[in-house]
């Protein structure tokens, strides 16, 4: 004669395994993910516009729709877990009395992409990054700003020199720098 064997829905073993993990998860130091909002917070745009009045002199004058229209990339460069920002001046709408709006920021070949970096309830505007164009990654647990921009060179043709950026010691310092061939 055959014995069956009691089947249990619940096993304790595992269940509490599990409960332990989803527990130390929800512990985790990791930021929440990154916001989807159609704008910049309040701070942030009231930041970039002081600094805009600074480095113009008062001349240029964008309007908040104009710098939340504008491409940027979003990442958490230091450590109050709050999304950072740059922001892409290349394709920011201003106006200026003395000259175009995009000369504050472009060069002949590069623009500068300004970072808006929390520090808890407030911004700060860090101008330290300029190229073609900027994306956000993360190298294991750290985010960095990347910056690629065109660079002729030449005989040997084009390149594409690529600066990655990351917070250190309260700063947003470049860590890295490499040439990529330019694809044609």
């Amino acid at each position: 004669m055959r014995t069956r064997r009691p089947t249990h829905l619940f096993r304790p073993i595992p269940v509490l395994g599990l409960a332990a993990v989803l527990a130390l998860s929800g512990c985790s130091r990791d930021p929440a993910p990154l916001p989807d909002e159609v704008g910049l917070p309040a701070a942030a745009l009231s930041a970039f516009q002081a600094h805009l009045r600074t480095m113009s002199e008062g001349d240029l004058v964008c309007p908040d729709a104009a710098i939340e229209a504008a491409p940027r990339v979003t990442a958490y460069l230091n450590d109050d877990r709050l999304p950072d920002y740059a922001i892409a001046t290349q394709d920011l709408d201003c106006e200026s009395e003395i000259t175009s709006s995009v000369a504050y920021f472009c060069g002949g070949s590069i623009c500068a992409f300004p970072a808006l970096v929390s520090e808890g309830e407030d911004y700060r505007v860090v101008w330290l990054m300029s190229g073609n164009e900027i994306e956000a990654q993360s190298h294991y647990r750290e985010e960095r700003f990347v910056v690629r921009q065109l660079s002729y060179a030449g005989s040997r043709g084009s390149a594409v020199l690529v600066r990655e950026y990351s917070w250190i010691d309260g700063a947003l310092r470049r860590v890295a720098e490499r040439e990529e061939v330019a694809s044609r």
